[in-house]
């Protein structure tokens, strides 16, 4: 029992890590969304100035791109409120486990020493307590027939409390993978947002090429709405990569469950 125990809580311990981290990096991506909007109305303001029908071209393309940033915006709150969420959770879960596994010790240890006290031949090695059918009929079991009431209605105790931090705990888990899904679609959306960017830059690196002037302003534009849209790539396949990790291990926590 403790090594499964000392497992859950491990691997609880992991997962909430990762979920700060997710915290973290969605946080970080608020940035780069305003750089990206600061960057587009530079474009407006520069092709404002050409004056011809390329101008005009880059005008319309550079006023896509800065409406990319308000649409992306609600998407990154949204997100935000998603991984805080899951952080929140994970967090009520890890403190769960923690106190799944002191009141697992102090039961083994209640059980252990009525069981000598009766003289029997049992352990608490004998009994399941990591199994909620077992937890609650506990106090019931044949080998602690012979024991005054006061010490059954103690074991019942700690067992009882045992039954519904068990059940907290998959719940906890449950809600906590739903989220990481939400978050999983809501990473997806910003991705597809952010590779709208990155062809609205080619376009408007392909219509400053036709361009008598200004033509190293537009191409050092472009450069840095792709690098910004590279960071924003890279921010999320890394929040993308934890969140799998957390999800993975999650999926794995589900399967085992402490009620196994």
């Amino acid at each position: 029992m403790s090594e499964i125990l000392s497992k859950y809580r491990s691997d609880i311990s992991v997962v909430f890590g990762i979920g700060v981290e997710v915290l973290n990096g969605a946080r970080s991506l608020k940035g780069i969304s305003l750089d990206l909007k600061l960057l587009a109305i530079n474009g407006i303001v520069q092709a404002a100035k050409i004056g011809t029908s390329q101008g005009q071209s880059l005008i319309t393309l550079s006023g896509f791109l800065s409406d990319l940033p308000i649409q992306i915006a609600p998407e990154l709150d949204e997100l935000e409120r998603l991984t805080s969420r899951l952080s929140y959770q994970l967090t009520v879960c890890a403190i769960a486990v923690r106190r799944f596994y002191n009141y697992s010790v102090a039961l083994s240890k209640i059980v252990d020493l009525n069981l000598e006290k009766l003289s029997s031949a049992y352990n608490a090695n004998d009994f399941n307590l990591l199994d909620i059918r077992q937890l609650q009929k506990l106090h019931l079991e044949a080998a602690f027939n012979k024991l005054n009431n006061i010490d059954k209605e103690t074991i019942k105790f700690i067992a009882s409390r045992n039954v519904k931090i068990i059940e907290e705990i998959n719940d906890l888990i449950f809600d906590s993978h739903n989220t990481i899904i939400k978050a999983k679609k809501k990473l997806e959306s910003i991705k597809r947002n952010g590779f709208i960017a990155n062809y609205m830059g080619s376009n408007i690196l392909i219509e400053s090429s036709y361009l008598s002037s200004d033509q190293k302003s537009f191409s050092g534009l472009v450069n840095n709405i792709k690098n910004i849209v590279h960071t924003l790539d890279s921010q999320l396949d890394r929040i993308l990569n934890d969140i799998n990790l957390g999800d993975n291990m999650l999926s794995a926590l589900i399967k085992l469950r402490i009620n196994n």
